[in-house]
């Protein structure tokens, strides 16, 4: 078959825009696919000029891709971020928490939505080479289920197996490492679950750290007799409902917040469900507003953002 090459300005600057962004990016055909919904050998047949079909219409597609990535790039730089880390009394009491744990502790940290328990596991184990965080849900209640994230995240990939084999992996893996595991949303886990994790720390003595929400403690009330191993040792029970004198003062200097009127605002926002989750939500959608408009951040523009986000504050 002849190929009939379109050489009208629109194929062009795809094709070259597209060459391009492949060697920028070392992406492959078929990752660049899923992101333009083309056929990876249609792709690549396009970029080098030997596709027999509609190439008007694949250029219509990659230079919309190409759009697409160039207003994300020019949204995201005038989006305001969260800072990466910062330091809060909540943060150090927690990570102090962490760290006894690996001593070869169980300890069990049930916080309210927002207080900031997973980004201080996440930051741990990213700093320690020997922390492990494995993040549960409802698919991976069960013993299996549960083994197979957890092996994923401790590094020994997509293993198989029945689950004594993957306990078996998972311990031989942990020996001897002075390790620690950290199983976020422990309240999706089963009873079952539960106690093959005590098992791994009997056997190893890795540290333990079950972290949770308000649902675990009532797991552990209500079902004394199915958890009373794991329970009975527990060498910490941290239960925090609320943040710590200081989070807020903590989260508002990170972002550069000094406006009293801001500051007595957003403090307000804090002591509501979501705590400094909600307040760094708040603030993200405020100052985009603002920048939007090319003014400063006012407390209008912070009201304006938690009445769009739907907060229920009493005079709002």
């Amino acid at each position: 078959m002849e190929i009939v090459v379109d050489n009208s300005r629109p194929e062009i600057e795809a094709r070259a825009w597209l060459n391009d962004h492949k060697d920028e990016t070392g992406l492959s055909w078929s990752e660049i696919a899923k992101l333009t919904s083309v056929a990876s050998s249609t792709l690549s047949r396009f970029a080098s000029a030997q596709y027999a079909g509609d190439n008007g219409k694949i250029a219509a597609g990659v230079l919309a891709y190409r759009d697409r990535l160039t207003a994300q790039a020019e949204i995201g730089a005038d989006m305001p971020r969260a800072p990466d880390w910062f330091e809060t009394e909540t943060s150090r009491r927690l990570t102090s928490l962490l760290r006894w744990a690996q001593s070869g502790k169980i300890v069990l940290i049930v916080t309210s939505p927002g207080l900031g328990k997973t980004k201080v596991a996440q930051r741990l184990a990213d700093r320690d080479p020997n922390v492990w965080l494995a993040t549960m849900a409802p698919s991976t209640a069960g013993v299996a289920t549960m083994a197979i994230e957890v092996a994923a995240a401790i590094g020994l990939g997509d293993v198989k197996g029945s689950p004594q084999q993957l306990s078996r992996q998972i311990r031989a893996h942990v020996q001897g490492k002075n390790g620690l595991l950290i199983i976020d949303e422990a309240q999706e886990l089963t009873d079952k679950a539960l106690n093959e994790i005590r098992g791994w720390h009997d056997r190893t003595k890795m540290g333990i750290a079950l972290l949770g929400n308000e649902k675990v403690v009532g797991q552990l009330d209500t079902r004394k007799s199915a958890l009373a191993q794991i329970s009975s040792r527990f060498s910490i029970k941290h239960v925090q409902a609320l943040p710590l004198e200081g989070d807020l003062e903590a989260l508002l200097d990170a972002w550069g917040v000094q406006h009293a009127d801001q500051r007595a605002f957003l403090g307000r926002i804090g002591s509501l469900p979501g705590a400094l989750r909600e307040v760094t939500q708040t603030l993200e959608v405020a100052m985009m507003a603002a920048f939007g408009a090319n003014q400063p951040l006012t407390v209008d523009h912070l009201r304006a953002a938690a009445k769009q986000r739907n907060v229920k504050i009493g005079g709002l």
